[in-house]
């Protein structure tokens, strides 16, 4: 039976003591109370109640929460317990401004994707969930996700409100399967007191290859320490090829081009880095990753993404460093995005409840607040003037990477591809073979995941 009787819970929010004067005779304290009360009732609505007194002064807020509430399931990995404090933030905030949905949120600490499709498989999966670009095809080819231009439409949501490769991104035959939520992209980051040991300036927007180079050889020969890191890493290596006036897969992701001149000619200035002693792979100095050891001062320069910023600051707070874009190389820019989406489930029972809980948490004023979490860059046009952006050169740097950037994403088969490149520059580091052979070899590979 539906429950008819109001359930009030009152929340005090705010005590502010606001002290009046006037010329020289001083007035009595005056106490503001901000109250919120739940009530469920038949219709949402936010109802403000001012009651003026002389003393104190009460301001009652009331959010009316509806007798039946739209319940949608929402899941996503978890990066950390900050990040998802975050989220849940902002839906609370979703909770007062729309309470008549209900967003029940899942997380998936483990074995993200592989448990989304077992969900999908048996019918179980949340109305709606994380989407990360990487993945996209798959679920769009699948068909298990839904259109989401006419709730866009309807709501007044428009495309060109996103930064355009993130939109794009998600975008499939012509239509729009996912909002994106924020975004990455690779900075070259700095070891400030690596360059001033070695009587450099800091790097800078213009760099060029050329300048990289130069700048890594003048660190390893004055301070013994390694000035640049070329990881065996797909989400890396990319970008040398973009540089290079290169792709790595064809338009339609039909066939590969890691055989193509460009791409070869890439990978043999970024592999060539290290046979010339000026750069390092991240197991030369016994780590796994080369941000830990740019944090550790093991190498003075590497390309990463806003995420090195949380991680500094935990690990490594004494680090001085700076980020600018990654050098350009002779065609020019070239960079990697990095973005994840909220996408609804063409299973959803409730796929407009799910849309509009989604506009919410997108919205330019929740954005901002991620933005100024530190956490993830908005996906929204609007705030790219936000005085947070301003105010911080490595966010600033990332978030305009995204307007000469690519997606992460190599269509169907992109797991083949990134275990491709991988391998290819692994035998090319490890085993002494040729960059021409290796990539060769890698592009076969690709070509035989396609056909199947």
């Amino acid at each position: 039976m539906m429950r008819r009787k109001a359930v009030l819970t009152t929340l005090v929010l705010v005590l502010l003591a606001v002290v009046l004067g006037a010329c020289a005779q001083q007035q009595p304290q005056t106490q503001v109370v901000e109250k919120v009360v739940t009530q469920v009732v038949e219709k949402p609505v936010e109802v403000t109640k001012v009651v003026e007194k002389e003393v104190p002064v009460e301001v009652t807020k009331v959010v009316e929460v509806p007798a039946e509430r739209i319940e949608v399931r929402l899941s996503g990995w978890t990066a950390s317990p900050e990040e998802e404090n975050l989220l849940r933030s902002l839906l609370y905030e979703c909770s007062v401004q729309r309470p008549d949905i209900l967003v029940k949120y899942e997380p998936i600490p483990s074995d993200y994707w592989a448990k989304i499709k077992t969900m999908i498989g048996s019918g179980t999966e949340p109305d709606f969930y994380y989407m990360d670009i990487f993945q996209f095809p798959f679920f769009a080819e699948e068909g298990v996700l839904q259109p989401l231009d006419e709730y866009m439409a309807e709501a007044g949501v428009s495309r060109d409100e996103f930064l355009d490769t993130l939109i794009n991104a998600f975008t499939w035959n012509g239509k729009t399967y996912g909002i994106p939520k924020d975004f990455n992209t690779l900075a070259l980051f700095y070891n400030k007191d690596l360059f001033d040991q070695a009587g450099l300036e800091y790097p800078t927007n213009d760099w060029t290859w050329e300048d990289l180079k130069a700048a890594a050889q003048t660190i390893k020969e004055k301070t013994g320490v390694a000035g640049f890191s070329v990881p065996a890493d797909p989400g890396r290596f990319p970008i040398f090829v973009f540089q290079n006036g290169g792709k790595i897969m064809t338009d339609d992701f039909s066939d590969t081009l890691l055989d193509s001149p460009e791409v070869i000619e890439a990978a043999e200035f970024y592999t060539g880095a290290r046979a010339e002693g000026w750069a390092i792979i991240p197991q030369d100095v016994g780590v796994g990753w080369q941000g830990e050891a740019f944090g550790k001062g093991d190498v003075a320069m590497v390309l990463e993404g806003g995420w090195m910023v949380p991680y500094l600051s935990a690990q490594f707070p004494d680090r001085n460093y700076g980020a600018v874009h990654p050098p350009a190389g002779p065609k020019g820019e070239g960079n990697l995005v990095f973005t994840v989406a909220y996408s609804i489930s063409v299973n959803s029972k409730n796929p407009q409840a799910a849309f509009d809980a989604i506009a919410c948490i997108t919205s330019e004023e929740n954005q901002l607040k991620v933005l100024e979490s530190g956490f993830a860059l908005p996906s929204r046009k609007a705030l790219q003037d936000a005085d947070y952006l301003k105010e911080n050169e490595v966010a600033r740097t990332i978030f305009t990477g995204a307007e000469f950037a690519t997606p992460f994403m190599w269509g169907l088969q992109g797991e083949a591809v990134n275990n491709a490149m991988a391998q290819a520059l692994e035998r090319v580091y490890l085993e002494g073979m040729s960059v021409e052979g290796s990539f060769k070899q890698a592009a076969e590979e690709v070509r035989a995941a396609l056909q199947e």
